[in-house]
């Protein structure tokens, strides 16, 4: 339903409806449409109830019949339009006052009677009646005495009931009252029909204070059988509009344009060295108003530079996984100023956030505008396979793709992410172990799975589920460059692993200007479970980092050496309750007046 309303001048005052939303990964497009009562001429009309925070510069309008003459945008923070709810508790707390009123009124008129009867009762007693007239009194007297009590007691025990209940209204109105009213904007429309009559108009813009997320669920009940990979999207939106009953289309672009198993990083020599990575570190912290130190909730916190992110929780908490290589973070408000904090050895950031002044002016812009055609690129459309749900569709953008929710979905504007499952699907993956001792002494299981592409799958935190238990979170990560994606499904503790130094087996020299260092390492891994294994087994030897180093391979028991990272594999098939020992060694020279640590 449309609504439009006369004003001063001549404009007309129209309500507007939105119809879709595109959401990308940060912004938002949104189409909205309106129904135009136009008269022959020159119109003067007034869009009303948008977002505040729209981009008044990719305002784009468009209709039948009709030319646009010219496009203006204001913020609107003068009227607040006062809850419906708080009128009626305010009628009703008015009603129970007047109840209180009346109630005194009532106490007042029972306080003079009571007086009377007493006054009337001592009269009796000093003029002396005879003894059955004064019994007959004063039993009349005991009477009204006792009426007048128990309505007193009933009159008192209604104002206080008033009271609580007053009591309570005013908590509500407060609580509404408390919440900060969203400003809104207009757009100012001057518009030019040959004829009168009723015209449809379109409104699309884009606004910042929205986006998505992906999240996953990955499921293997054992490893014979595929993974079950349900792919979710986290929508929030802050602009100030709730989105009702719109058709719902997420985007991979974005508008502005642990159970995870280590990974060793090489070992340089001379330097010093981080001994191993994670797949995901992690951040967590609270964010609050610099304001009054509050918690604030629902802040957008996204790791920059992907599409990962999630949201404060009602105490102003947050908890991210982190990928390789991605360690800043971009916190982001309605109303406050967003920081961009890069993650240290600490994980834990606290941040507090600042009011934007320059957000709380009017703006009024102008638009040169002019209609002109939308360049849509080649797309292709294919259904969904393997989905659930049969009412999403993908398309494929030559530079990302979308997808289409076809039943509506009403998104809130509070910032609180709304989950929307996109599909679920039966991926095959070979499952293959993977440990590195020198990091940790633990065996982890992976999931590879291969053209992992086809899948359209983005950056995104995973809940990991094996054999019906929870093991943890992960990372997809998709800027891997290799053909397969790697998951880690956690720890299994049935495959037991040790690594030791020998010393006894070392030889070192010392020569006229150079000393050399051997170091000799021993890798146990026993299969106590009762199914055959395959795990690959990785550790490494020194790079040398400049010419005054070398570094020679003594014996490393037929393992694939990558020698620009130093890293040492081994494919092993263990059957149940099998044992297998690697001993590796390597030796270093360097100069003889060095100290140089070459574990």
């Amino acid at each position: 339903m449309f609504m439009a309303v006369n004003l001063v001048h001549g404009q007309v005052e129209v309500e507007s409806k939105i119809i879709s939303a595109k959401v990308f990964t940060q912004g938002a497009e949104l189409k909205r449409t309106a129904a135009l009562d136009l008269k022959a001429g020159k119109n003067e009309i007034k869009l009303v109830g948008l977002s505040a925070n729209l981009d008044p510069k990719t305002i784009q309008i468009s209709g039948k019949d009709i030319t646009i003459l010219s496009v203006r945008h204001e913020n609107d923070f003068i009227e607040t339009n006062k809850p419906e709810k708080v009128e009626l508790l305010s009628n009703k707390k008015e009603s129970l006052l007047d109840s209180i009123d009346l109630a005194n009124v009532r106490l007042s008129i029972l306080n003079s009677e009571t007086e009377i009867l007493k006054k009337n009762m001592k009269v009796i007693g000093n003029e002396g009646i005879g003894n059955s007239d004064y019994r007959g009194a004063i039993e009349y007297f005991e009477l009204k005495f006792e009426k007048n009590a128990n309505l007193k007691f009933v009159y008192e025990r209604k104002k206080a009931e008033f009271k609580d209940e007053i009591e309570l209204i005013e908590k509500q109105i407060k609580s509404y009252n408390s919440k900060e009213e969203q400003p809104t904007s207009n757009i100012l429309l001057t518009a030019s029909s040959n004829q009168s009559g009723s015209r449809k108009i379109s409104i699309s813009y884009a606004l910042p204070n929205a986006g998505w997320y992906p999240s996953y669920d990955i499921r293997a009940v054992n490893t014979s059988k595929p993974l079950s990979l349900t792919y979710k999207a986290r929508v929030f939106q802050n602009s100030g509009v709730d989105w009702k009953e719109v058709a719902l289309i997420l985007s991979s672009g974005n508008l502005e344009s642990s159970g995870t198993a280590p990974t060793l990083l090489p070992f340089r020599l001379g330097s010093h060295n981080q001994i191993y990575s994670y797949g995901s570190g992690q951040a967590k912290g609270r964010v609050i108003s610099s304001d009054d130190g509050l918690p604030l909730v629902h802040v957008n916190v996204a790791v920059k530079g992907t599409t990962l992110g999630t949201v404060t929780d009602v105490n102003g908490d947050y908890d991210i996984q982190l990928p390789n290589g991605f360690n800043t973070l971009v916190f982001s408000y309605l109303g406050y100023v967003s920081q961009e904090i890069k993650v240290g050895k600490d994980p834990r950031i606290n941040v507090t956030l600042v009011p934007d002044v320059t957000s709380l002016g009017e703006v009024v812009t102008s638009l040169g505008y002019s209609t002109s055609g939308v360049a849509v690129s080649r797309k292709e459309k294919r259904q969904l396979q393997e989905s659930s749900l049969s009412d999403i569709e993908i398309i494929d953008y030559q530079t990302s793709f979308v997808y289409e929710i076809k039943h509506p979905y009403s998104i809130p504007s509070t910032g609180q992410t709304e989950t929307v499952e996109i599909q679920t699907l039966e991926v095959y993956a070979d499952y293959i172990y993977s440990t590195s001792p020198k990091a940790k002494e633990n065996a982890y299981l992976v999931a590879e799975i291969p053209e992992w592409e086809e899948l359209k799958l983005l950056d995104g935190e995973s809940n990991l589920y094996f054999e019906e238990s929870f093991v943890g979170k992960s990372i997809i990560d998709t800027n891997i460059g290799r053909d397969t994606l790697d998951i880690s499904l956690g720890k299994d503790e049935g495959i037991v692993v040790g690594r030791k130094r020998l010393k006894e087996f070392e030889k070192n020299k010392v020569f006229s200007n150079k000393k050399r260092d051997e170091r000799t390492f021993e890798i146990t891994i026993v299969n106590t479970k009762s199914t055959k294994v395959n795990i690959n087994v990785y550790d490494q030897v020194p790079i040398i980092p400049n010419k005054n180093y070398k570094v020679n391979i003594v014996d490393i028991a037929g393992a694939e050496h990558d020698k620009e990272t130093g890293l040492l594999t081994w494919n092993i098939a263990l059957e149940p309750g099998a044992k297998k020992i690697i001993k590796f060694s390597y030796s270093v020279d360097y100069p003889k007046y060095m100290n140089l640590d070459i574990d």
